[in-house]
């Protein structure tokens, strides 16, 4: 960001052609001024972007429990990244562990001065089930290939270094005055 505002402060001076204009041509020229010297600056961290809420939230039915399941397994990465657990925490149901394990992974990275890079979770729906009328959750069966992982200390030390993966799980997902809620997440074929 600091080459291009030098580019771009630097740049602006020089818009006319040598050849000049008729206009003020007899005027002399002012002596240039001195080019600033590049100083160091700290490597700009990767942007991460949130994922865009989708309008299928706003449905309360079976599509909008697989909105709901895709976009909190992407979520996962933007909060792991940025700290920002607000989304996490409005989407998430209180009784969820796999909700309070992922809070509390992104929480202990920020508190360290982690970073995490990758993660970026590309979410398959395989087949939504009948929502049980009982607990009113939807379970959701997704396939999910979340990207490469980094974590790194302050130092740049590599602390966690994943592969990319590819995971078939069971999402549970319910609404709750109003809202698309995250009940649970677990891998399938486990009890």
């Amino acid at each position: 960001m600091v080459l291009v505002g030098v580019l771009i402060a630097g740049g602006l001076g020089g818009c006319a052609s040598d050849g000049g204009s008729s206009e003020g041509a007899s005027a002399p020229r002012p002596a240039p001024s001195p080019t600033p010297e590049a100083t160091a600056s700290p490597a700009p961290k990767h942007v991460v972007v949130a994922p865009e809420r989708p309008a299928a939230l706003a449905d309360a039915g079976p599509a909008g429990a697989e909105a709901a399941a895709v976009y909190f397994v992407q979520l996962d990465a933007y909060m792991q990244a940025t700290g920002d657990t607000a989304e996490w925490e409005a989407m998430s149901h209180g009784t969820c562990k796999y909700c309070n394990r992922r809070l509390d992974q992104a929480r202990r990275i920020q508190e360290r001065g982690h970073t995490w890079t990758g993660g970026h979770a590309t979410v398959k729906i395989l087949h939504t089930h009948a929502q049980d009328q009982v607990t009113g959750i939807w379970p959701v069966d997704v396939q999910y290939t979340e990207d490469a992982v980094r974590v790194t200390d302050t130092e740049g030390t590599v602390l966690l270094e994943a592969g990319k993966t590819t995971v078939q799980s069971r999402a549970g997902v319910a609404r709750q005055d109003g809202k698309w809620k995250f009940v649970t997440l677990a891998r399938l074929g486990e009890d």
